[in-house]
């Protein structure tokens, strides 16, 4: 069930020894997590410069996988597919030690998708009136006032005025979007 990307990894990765391997790994997620270059100049002996991104791309993609989709260490070992032992031990491992940076940064990830945060609101009912004709049509309506600060700092004011059906999809859009980061944040801790 591995995937034939992963198959291209197993020679190169297989050049070099399990300790290599193990550093090798754990500065890919340092990588990943903080988000910085690794230093090609301890593996240039082992790996080519195109092997060496090539093993650190397989490795990032199935370090994320595994930690985002909840994968078990016999899963992950399905997907490293031909690997020897020793390497798939070593890989899960890694996994395993790192878990919770790798889970919080791709949480990170996923909220950091939007920049803009709602600061504050503030609602007001008003009842419309209707025309003279109409004088009996009487109709609620909802202003709402929603302070949003950008990622910037800068603030902006956005204005609606709802009805009861528009009232409606607003909160369950809203609810929708609380259990979405409930569910993040239970699955990040």
């Amino acid at each position: 069930m591995a995937c034939e990307k992963w198959e291209l990894v197993v020679p190169v990765l297989s050049k070099a020894s399990v300790n290599v391997v193990e550093n090798f790994c754990h500065l890919v997620v340092d990588s990943f997590c903080r988000e910085r270059a690794i230093s090609p100049d301890k593996f240039l002996s082992i790996w080519s410069l195109e092997e060496l991104w090539l093993v650190r791309k397989a490795l990032t993609d199935i370090m994320r996988k595994a930690v985002g989709k909840g994968w078990s260490r016999e899963t992950i070992g399905k997907e490293l597919g031909s690997l020897d032992g020793s390497f798939k031990k070593v890989i899960c491992d890694v996994i395993s030690v790192h878990e919770q940076a790798l889970r919080l940064k791709l949480v990170h990830d996923t909220t950091a998708v939007s920049h803009a945060v709602l600061a504050d609101f503030d609602w007001k009912l008003k009842l419309a009136m209707a025309s003279d004709k109409l004088a009996s049509l009487q109709e609620p309506l909802l202003q709402v006032d929603f302070n949003i600060r950008e990622a910037s700092g800068e603030s902006k004011k956005v204005f609606l005025e709802l009805d009861k059906l528009e009232l409606r999809k607003l909160i369950s859009s809203l609810e929708g979007c609380s259990k979405s980061v409930q569910q993040l944040t239970t699955n990040a801790t």
